[in-house]
């Protein structure tokens, strides 16, 4: 899913040099993303249910879809079923052996997300994530203790993780000490607040060659 297009944006939460983590926070649809109502120059949602993990500007390292061990063991985010009923068994999700990563190309997106985050839908013990710049630095990371040890679908355990960085997110990764699964990965920019000052000038030269 994309939003449109949009010429004025929100300004991101954190300043240059400084990124923002975000969660772990209970997630049953996109309407619980904290990126929900910003409004960005491009936002892609990866939510697998077309069976392959294909927005653009991003690649995936995962080992398979969550329905290559069968339909009980599928963990999708709640709603992508069409309803929010507890159960994720009747979506899908990206499943790794223990470790998950999508790593964002600025080539193809014109710039790296300034704001990225991901949901984990199932797994063991404790999860860890983490996030990247571009020059690959760590931004940080976050440790969540959420998990049940239920593989049926249940989705009382689905959680968040995202950053917010300014300076661009290269890359994000998430880990279980056994397998994983991942859903509703997502990620956007927003112009930075010196963009939007060039741009401002840009448009009144525009207007004082119009009225020349």
């Amino acid at each position: 899913m994309r939003k449109p297009l949009a010429l004025l944006a929100l300004c991101a939460t954190s300043s240059f040099g400084m990124a923002s983590l975000l969660g772990p926070s209970s997630y049953f649809s996109f309407a619980d993303s904290p990126f929900f109502s910003a409004t960005f120059d491009y936002f892609f949602l990866e939510d697998a249910e077309d069976g392959l993990a294909n927005t653009p500007g991003a690649t995936y390292n995962y080992s398979s879809l969550s329905s290559a061990f069968g339909t009980s063991y599928i963990d999708s985010v709640d709603e992508d079923d069409g309803t929010l009923d507890g159960n994720g068994n009747g979506g899908e999700a990206l499943w790794g052996a223990g470790f998950f990563e999508v790593s964002f190309d600025a080539g193809v997106l014109g710039q790296l997300p300034t704001h990225a985050g991901l949901v984990w839908t199932d797994g063991l013990d404790d999860i860890t994530f983490e996030a990247f710049d571009e020059n690959g630095a760590s931004l940080g990371t976050l440790v969540g203790t959420h998990a049940d040890g239920d593989f049926t679908g249940g989705t009382a355990e689905d959680r968040f993780y995202g950053v917010v960085y300014s300076g661009g997110i290269s890359k994000l990764q998430i880990s279980n000490p056994s397998g994983i699964e991942v859903d509703h990965v997502q990620y956007g920019a927003v112009p930075e607040p010196a963009s939007m000052a060039l741009l401002g000038l840009g448009l009144a030269a525009v207007a004082r060659r119009k009225r020349a």
